[in-house]
């Protein structure tokens, strides 16, 4: 057995069922798809799990932040955080898989990001919005970075990503508050990360049954904070 096909039947293990209560593509129009980052005192949140858990440390990327689903294997749908329907445009786009070596379905987060000028681009609001991507698909980019309903964690699963030919965001990890300050500064010197257009970091917990114990809210998700 090759190594991709252990990969995916890893993978095809750990995947849970996707019933409509709990997709991002059970959906009405207009509705909000993706919960916010979490939000409060992030100095307090970090001191209830360090150092007794690792932190991974991801770029806050700018872009469109998108879901794509794949049923029997090939890309079926894919929205925007209001749950706009952008699936035709999603298949014009040469840096997402339009199959996968899974026949579950399967349900993938990422943001699409552009690049260019980055030295230039300090917020959200200078990113092009997705109706004008059609005339710029051939320099946009993918970044993965979560497999929805799956029970392995957050390292595991962006290095599942990466074997079925996704672009996953660099990382670095730690257990310790002083790290994630000296990441920040490094992050504001240019230092780190410097490869995407990014307006921060994000502190994600990486064990799945921490996050799970964690759950989520109708708002935003507790076991992921950005900063800046």
């Amino acid at each position: 057995m090759n190594e991709e096909m252990k990969v995916s039947n890893h993978l095809v293990r750990n995947l849970e069922r996707i019933s409509p209560d709990n997709s991002i593509f059970n959906y009405k129009s207009g509705r909000k798809a993706f919960l916010s980052l979490g939000q409060g005192n992030i100095r307090e949140w970090l001191e209830i799990f360090l150092p007794n858990t690792r932190i991974i440390i991801e770029p806050k990327i700018i872009g469109s932040i998108i879901g794509i689903q794949y049923i029997n294997g090939e890309l079926n749908k894919a929205i925007k955080k209001n749950s706009q329907d952008i699936t035709e445009i999603v298949r014009t786009l040469k840096k997402i898989p339009k199959s996968l070596p899974i026949k579950n379905r399967i349900e993938i987060q990422g943001v699409l990001y552009d690049d260019i000028n980055l030295s230039t681009r300090k917020n959200e609001t200078e990113f092009i919005e997705i109706h004008n991507f059609i005339s710029q698909s051939k320099r946009l980019k993918f970044c993965a970075f979560q497999i929805c309903h799956c029970k392995i964690n957050h390292f595991q699963s962006l290095q599942e990503l990466k074997h079925l030919n996704f672009e996953i965001p660099q990382t670095q990890f730690t257990n310790f508050i002083s790290d994630i300050e000296i990441y920040l500064q490094c992050w504001r010197e240019g230092k780190l990360f410097a490869s995407y257009p990014t307006n921060g970091l994000v502190l994600k917990i990486n064990s799945r049954k921490l996050q799970k114990y964690l759950g989520e809210n109708s708002l935003s998700i507790p076991w992921a904070y950005a900063i800046n």
